[in-house]
C-alpha cells in the first residue's frame, strides 16, 4: 500500500494530528507544509495566499547570511529546489503569470547565494539552471496568452547581460520557442555589429569582455535558429584561424543540425594535422551520420592496425563482423608485454571477451596498476565474478579498499567493510595466490598502515592491530 493510499484512509482529525506531530521537526519541512496549507486558506479578495507564502520563503533565502559549506550545500540546494518546484506545481497551471513573477523573484537569488554557499559540487548552479528553464516555459505560456505582456527580447537580454555566475549562459539558445525568428534575426544583427566594433577597437593584450559577450550572444542565436552560417560567423570573428578545439565545437554543432557538407568542409582544414586523434573521432561521427558504415569500419580497422589503443578498438569492435572480431581478439591477445598501461590493456582484453587473459594480466601486473576509475573497477569485478576469476577479483577489491583507506573517506567506510569481508570470503576459495600476497599478509599491511582508522575496523568487526603471537 502506497503512502497516498494509507493517508487517504485517515480521518481529518487523524491527518491534523499527523501534521501537528511533523510540524516543527525541521524548518524546510515546515516550509513545505506552509506552502500546501496555503492552498485552502481564505484571504481578502484578489490576494493569493500561496503566492504570499512562496514570496516570503524566497525572501528568507535572500535575507539569511549563514555560510553553507560544501558538506551542507547539496541539502541546501535540495531545499531551494523544492521551493522552485512548488512555484510551478502549485501555480503554473492555474496562475502562470504569478508563477512567472515568482520565478523571476527566485532568479534574483544568485547574487546573494553564491556569495555564501560553497557550490563545489555544482548543485546550487544546477538549481538555477533549472529555474531558467522553468522561466522560459512559463514565459512562453504567458506570451501565448498575452503577447504584449512584456518586452520579451529585452527581458531575455537583461538576464543575458547580468550573468556573473553563469546561470543564464543558455537563456538565448533556450528561447527558441519564446522569441520569434524575426526577433532572433534582430538579435543576430545587434550582436554581430557589437562584436565587430569590439574586435576593431580591441587591445589584443587584454580580455575583450564586450566582444566576448557579443560573440557568445551571436553563437547563442545561431544555436536557437540552428543556423550554421551564424555559428561560423561567431567563431571566425573570435578567431579567423580557429584551433582544433574551436573546430570541434563547430563540427559537432553542424552534425547536430544535419549540416554534413559544412562539417566536411571544416574537417578538411590543415589545423587537424596537429590533432589527428580528435580529427579521427569527429570524422567517424561524420561518416556514421552519413550512413557510410562500410567506409567507417575500414577506417576504424586501419586506425587500430596502425596504432592499437583502447579508443580505436572499442569503436572498431562495435562495427566488426564475427570474423573481424576473431582477428581483433587474436591481435589484442598477442600484443607485447609488459603493457604500457595496465588499465588500457585489461580493458582491451575485456572488450574482446578474452576474460581469462585479462585476469591473468591484471594479476601479473597488479603493482603497475597506477590509473583506474572506481566505476571501471566495479565493472571489472562484475565481469570477473561472472567468469569465475577469483584472483582478479582480489586485485580489484584490494585496489578499491586501499584507495578508500588511503583517502580516509570515512563516509564510504561501509563500502570498504563490504570489500574487506568479500576478500575474507574469497580467501576461503583460493588455494594459490600465484605471487600475490595472501589474505593475512594483506590484512597485516592494512593494520600497519591504517590501524588508527578505528571506525573502519570497528564496523568491520576486526582487530585494528595484528594479534600478538
Amino acid at each position: 500500500m502506497t503512502l497516498q493510499d494509507q493517508a487517504s484512509q485517515l480521518s481529518k482529525p487523524e491527518l491534523i494530528r499527523l501534521l501537528s506531530a511533523i510540524y516543527g521537526v525541521a524548518d524546510h519541512i515546515d516550509d513545505i507544509i506552509d506552502r500546501h496549507l496555503a492552498i485552502g486558506r481564505d484571504e481578502e479578495p484578489g490576494a493569493n495566499p500561496v503566492v504570499r507564502v512562496l514570496a516570503c520563503q524566497i525572501e528568507k533565502f535572500r535575507d539569511d547570511d549563514e555560510f553553507i559549506d560544501y558538506r551542507a550545500s547539496t541539502g541546501f540546494a535540495n531545499r531551494l529546489e523544492s521551493v522552485l518546484d512548488d512555484i510551478d506545481d502549485l501555480l503554473g497551471t492555474d496562475d502562470p503569470a504569478a508563477a512567472l513573477e515568482l520565478t523571476e523573484m527566485f532568479l534574483t537569488l544568485p547574487d546573494t547565494l553564491f556569495e555564501r554557499v560553497d557550490d563545489s559540487d555544482g548543485s546550487l548552479g544546477g538549481v538555477f539552471q533549472k529555474a531558467v528553464k522553468q522561466w522560459l516555459l512559463l514565459a512562453e505560456g504567458v506570451r501565448a496568452a498575452n503577447s504584449e505582456a512584456e518586452s520579451w527580447v529585452e527581458k531575455v537580454l537583461h538576464y543575458f547581460h547580468n550573468n556573473e555566475y553563469g546561470v543564464f549562459d543558455d537563456i538565448i539558445a533556450g528561447s527558441n520557442t519564446l522569441l520569434t525568428d524575426q526577433e532572433f534575426q534582430q538579435l543576430a544583427w545587434r550582436f554581430e555589429n557589437e562584436a565587430r566594433q569590439a574586435v576593431e577597437a580591441s587591445n589584443t593584450s587584454r580580455h575583450n569582455h564586450s566582444g566576448a559577450t557579443a560573440l557568445h550572444g551571436l553563437q547563442s542565436v545561431a544555436e536557437a535558429l540552428s543556423d550554421i552560417h551564424l555559428y561560423e560567423t561567431s567563431m571566425l570573428l573570435r578567431s579567423p584561424e580557429p584551433n582544433t578545439l574551436q573546430l570541434d565545437s563547430l563540427i559537432r554543432f553542424a552534425l547536430t543540425i544535419g549540416e554534413l557538407d559544412r562539417a566536411e568542409h571544416w574537417l578538411e582544414q590543415p589545423q587537424w594535422h596537429n590533432d589527428p586523434r580528435r580529427h579521427r573521432s569527429l570524422r567517424n561521427l561524420w561518416l556514421q551520420q552519413k550512413g557510410q558504415t562500410d567506409q567507417l569500419k575500414r577506417e576504424l580497422l586501419d586506425a587500430f592496425q596502425q596504432r592499437p589503443d583502447l579508443h580505436s578498438l572499442e569503436a572498431s569492435w562495435r562495427l566488426a563482423s564475427e570474423q573481424e572480431r576473431r582477428q581483433l581478439r587474436q591481435q589484442v591477445e598477442e600484443m607485447a608485454e609488459p603493457p604500457d598501461d595496465v588499465y588500457d590493456r585489461v580493458t582491451m582484453l575485456i572488450t574482446v571477451n578474452s576474460l581469462d587473459k585479462a585476469a591473468q594480466l591484471l594479476v601479473h601486473y597488479h603493482n603497475d596498476l597506477r590509473f583506474y576509475h572506481y566505476t571501471a573497477l566495479q565493472t571489472w569485478l562484475r565481469t570477473f565474478e561472472a567468469n569465475g576469476n577469483g584472483l582478479a577479483m582480489v586485485v580489484c577489491y584490494r585496489a578499491l579498499l586501499s584507495d578508500l583507506l588511503d583517502r580516509g573517506f570515512s563516509r564510504a567506510y561501509h563500502h570498504g567493510v563490504r570489500y574487506f569481508h568479500r576478500l575474507l570470503a574469497l580467501d576461503n576459495e583460493i588455494n594459490d595466490y600465484h605471487g600475490l600476497s595472501d589474505a593475512q599478509s594483506y590484512i597485516r599491511h592494512l593494520q600497519s598502515k591504517h590501524g588508527r582508522k578505528w571506525s573502519f575496523w570497528k564496523e568491520a568487526d576486526y582487530p585494528a592491530k595484528p594479534e600478538q603471537p
